[in-house]
């Protein structure tokens, strides 16, 4: 990160050395620095000076992520739960928003979520193996995910809920699944 000055907030996360910072005159110490950057984020309170170091950065051959608008790079507002990822943009329109919407949004989905999507895949590889139908396969994974005691179950433990998902293959495809235990050693909940 390199500026002329930083907040506080900023100096703190250096000191902490969580980042590194550099102290430079932007308009004329940022082409050097510019030479070995991968990603440019030009964010400054001056316009002017943010279009500059844009151009000098795309000169560079450097991908630009602009705060104030769509660049070559869009960095969203990002929700993680397990293998389920949302991303919020407002395309440099309203950071505030996208903000409040990715944290809207983190209320909503909790950690069952992750486990679900995880439960999903393997009840649809056994099914691939063990149901010739497609739509039918379709039809049982729709059932489970409806199934709002395989949520419940999910969040006392994943075994639980595997085992509950397990009971909505029919009972000549169920064997397949080693009396409802989910494979060994897999997202085992401690």
């Amino acid at each position: 990160m390199a500026s002329l000055a930083f907040s506080p907030g900023i100096q703190q996360m250096a000191a902490e050395g969580a980042i590194d910072i550099l102290e430079v005159d932007l308009p004329s110490g940022a082409a050097d620095l510019l030479r070995e950057a991968l990603i440019a984020v030009p964010a400054t309170s001056d316009p002017d000076l943010n279009r500059r170091l844009e151009e000098m950065a795309k000169a560079s051959g450097v991908l630009v992520n602009r705060v104030d608008g769509v660049g070559e790079v869009v960095v969203p507002s990002v929700v993680r739960r397990g293998p389920v990822v949302v991303a919020v943009s407002t395309l440099g329109e309203s950071p505030a928003l996208a903000r409040l919407l990715r944290e809207r949004i983190e209320t909503v989905l909790d950690e069952g979520y992750g486990d679900m999507a995880r439960l999903l895949g393997e009840m649809r590889g056994v099914l691939k193996e063990r149901v010739a139908d497609q739509g039918e396969r379709r039809r049982i994974l729709y059932e489970i995910i409806s199934d709002e005691e395989v949520w419940r179950l999910l969040l006392e433990s994943y075994e639980k809920g595997y085992k509950r998902a397990g009971e909505h293959i029919p009972p000549d495809e169920r064997d397949s699944l080693d009396a409802g235990d989910p494979p060994e050693g897999l997202h085992r909940r401690d």
